[in-house]
């Protein structure tokens, strides 16, 4: 817990670095494009666009069915794909990018005096911008939709702590196991691909009549299943986080236990980052 205290002190206490990398970052990304950052808005919502028309077609734009048990209401496949979408393309970059921000930024690190934990963070701040035009996206096409703010809508702010405190430790730890393992990322990409089918990202696992409910219910416990699952139930006005407790706590349990094993890790082995890197 004094390992978790101190990683979150150290990103307190460097915000204002974090912010001012991060808005250096997404200028320099798109240094020398004839559109510049207008590439960070269109990039999301053309993989929104793609994504809509493979998938959507590929199920026939049938309505998909969001809801706890007997509550539930039918909703138009791509609100409900892009609300999906918006969460998930966000995690999945600070997931990819934050595990490679250690390994890419060491040597520049130690020449300076800042806390190696806050490079995951700078990615996620970096991903911020992306997020909120796709969220703003989304809010735009429920509205066309018929869904208007409602009560349910404040608990977004809830899941959105939720997914930067998941993505953020997953990151941090799987930071250090890219350092101590060179070929990790070879291994996560791919399994963050499986993610994105088997999540509830682009189409739902209940729909799909070979796969196997214990693999469902299993996949239903997956953090980034609860995140986006949340986000939906919040933007169509079906249920509130407490609602579904159990898994509530269970996502809380492992953020609380990826923390642990990431804050220990990194803190263990940080000083040796150099020399393994």
């Amino acid at each position: 817990m004094l390992k978790i205290k101190r990683i979150l002190t150290e990103i307190i206490t460097n915000l204002h670095l974090i912010w001012a990398v991060a808005r250096y970052n997404n200028k320099a990304a798109f240094q020398g494009h004839h559109f510049g950052m207008i590439w960070e808005v269109l990039d999301p919502l053309i993989q929104i666009g793609i994504n809509f028309f493979i998938f959507g077609a590929m199920r026939d734009m049938n309505p998909v069915r969001v809801g706890l048990g007997a509550h539930y209401v039918r909703v138009s496949f791509l609100p409900w794909m892009v609300v999906g979408m918006s969460a998930w393309m966000f995690m999945n970059r600070v997931t990819i990018n934050g595990s490679e921000s250690v390994q890419k930024k060491i040597k520049l690190v130690s020449k300076m005096q800042f806390p190696i934990s806050i490079l995951p963070a700078m990615t996620l701040a970096s991903r911020i911008t992306s997020y909120t035009v796709t969220t703003l996206a989304a809010i735009v096409i429920l509205a066309f939709y018929g869904f208007t703010p409602h009560l349910f809508w404040i608990q977004a702010i809830y899941y959105m702590f939720a997914m930067f405190a998941f993505t953020y430790f997953f990151a941090l730890l799987n930071s250090t196991l890219t350092i101590l393992f060179r070929d990790y990322m070879q291994i996560l990409r791919p399994i963050m691909r499986f993610m994105m089918l088997f999540s509830g990202v682009i189409w739902r696992l209940n729909e799909m009549t070979r796969i196997p409910n214990w693999f469902v219910q299993l996949m239903d416990l997956n953090p980034f299943t609860y995140i986006i699952t949340g986000f939906r139930y919040t933007f169509f006005g079906q249920a509130f986080f407490w609602q579904h407790w159990e898994t509530t706590v269970f996502f809380w349990l492992l953020v609380f236990l990826i923390a642990m094993i990431a804050s220990h890790l990194h803190l263990k082995l940080r000083s040796k980052f150099i020399d393994l890197a």
